[in-house]
């Protein structure tokens, strides 16, 4: 909520940077710069709640454009103001309307007001030309007197307070540019990660996560012999949990990799755990930053090629990949036979053809080729390939 008083440039150039890493308070950011600038309070206050429940675009556009009054004499002083103020104006504006678009929340809302702000002022951001000047001033005229409270120009403080507010809206807008970015890039490799087979951490410069990958979150949430403590990682036994905080610590702090098998009982395989640095030795540890990397395997929960994956990587046929992948899961010519209702012979004919698309002799080398290259990644079968079978 606004304070009553009007706020302070110090008010105003913390709310800006505030609002870099909250962007959800930009729309009240920019209101408080109006209220400080001494604009027409409804030209900046876009309700994105009311925009949201608003459906009709006449309704949207009549209800946010204020009517003014402007008498001749105010038009020839509006000409030369423009001339004097109105590029450091349209540029002011420039960055507060991409500000305002950055709010994270209320899609719809964003749309429609980027669809005002373009319907009404865009013509006023480009630069006049000789083809234009007529239509562009005008638009420019328009705005500025939009702006004006109560049909009043600005002043001369107002407009300095716009020289020194701009820089700081011009670098939040650049930095709130490149945290997209940033993001956008931590979203690809995330979702990259997520493929794989295998879990993977990632830790900070103290030895705690600072991110799981999906494997990583299944296999910490399903197993006692791998959990996430307040401390971090910790194992079932107290040994287990020595062992883990020895390992992540050669990783993140000595520039050392290393392997460890964790015990889960005799129903189950051991997973393994590596540990491997991000960092050189000596080099700066920053304790938010990924210091280390621990890849968790967990050979009971190793996703098995399919049919389709197979037909896929080796161009077999649907049967070929029936008899590859039989084979590769530890079944015998006769077994493969008999679970495709086929006689052994065409299966031997359809396994020699496998043979020969994936560059293999015999039947040890074939698993060995597949269980290499098709068990790395999580194969979805919900994603259409675009190939034809």
């Amino acid at each position: 909520m606004l304070n009553a008083e009007k706020p302070s440039l110090l008010d105003v150039v913390d709310r800006i940077y505030e609002s870099i890493e909250r962007p959800h308070l930009w729309p009240e950011t920019i209101y408080a710069i109006g209220d400080f600038l001494g604009a027409r309070p409804h030209f900046l206050r876009l309700d994105t709640e009311r925009v949201s429940s608003t459906q009709n675009s006449a309704t949207l556009e009549a209800g946010c454009q204020p009517t003014f009054f402007v008498s001749r004499a105010d038009l020839k002083t509006l000409d030369e103001y423009e001339r004097e103020f109105g590029d450091l104006i349209i540029r002011f504006l420039k960055i507060i309307f991409l500000s305002i678009l950055w709010t994270p929340n209320d899609v719809h809302a964003r749309e429609a007001i980027g669809l005002i702000i373009a319907q009404r002022y865009l013509q006023a951001f480009e630069s006049p030309n000789a083809t234009s000047t007529s239509t562009a001033g005008s638009a420019r005229h328009n705005l500025i007197t939009a702006l004006w409270e109560d049909g009043h120009a600005f002043s001369r403080d107002n407009l300095r307070s716009m020289q020194l507010l701009a820089p700081h809206l011009d670098r939040a807008v650049r930095l709130q540019m490149r945290l997209r970015s940033a993001d956008l890039h931590a979203e690809t490799v995330s979702g990259a990660l997520d493929a794989l087979t295998l879990g993977v951490v990632l830790l900070d410069g103290s030895g705690r996560p600072l991110w799981l990958n999906k494997r990583a979150r299944e296999i910490t949430s399903h197993s006692n012999a791998l959990r996430l403590c307040s401390a971090g990682l910790a194992g079932h036994r107290r040994s287990d949990t020595q062992s883990l905080q020895e390992l992540i610590r050669g990783a993140v702090s000595e520039g050392s990799q290393d392997l460890l098998a964790i015990s889960r009982g005799v129903e189950s395989k051991p997973l393994l755990v590596i540990g491997i640095p991000l960092k050189q030795p000596g080099a700066t540890v920053i304790s938010d930053q990924a210091c280390g990397v621990v890849f968790i395997s967990d050979p009971d929960r190793t996703d098995r090629p399919t049919v389709k994956s197979l037909q896929q990587a080796f161009d077999l046929t649907y049967r070929e990949a029936q008899t590859a992948l039989a084979i590769a899961n530890g079944h015998g010519l006769k077994a493969a036979a008999r679970s495709m209702g086929v006689a052994v012979t065409t299966a031997r004919s359809q396994l020699q053809q496998a043979f020969a698309k994936t560059g293999t002799s015999h039947q040890a080398e074939l698993t060995a080729l597949i269980h290499k290259t098709l068990t790395h990644l999580r194969y979805d079968p919900n994603v259409q390939s675009k190939r034809p079978d």
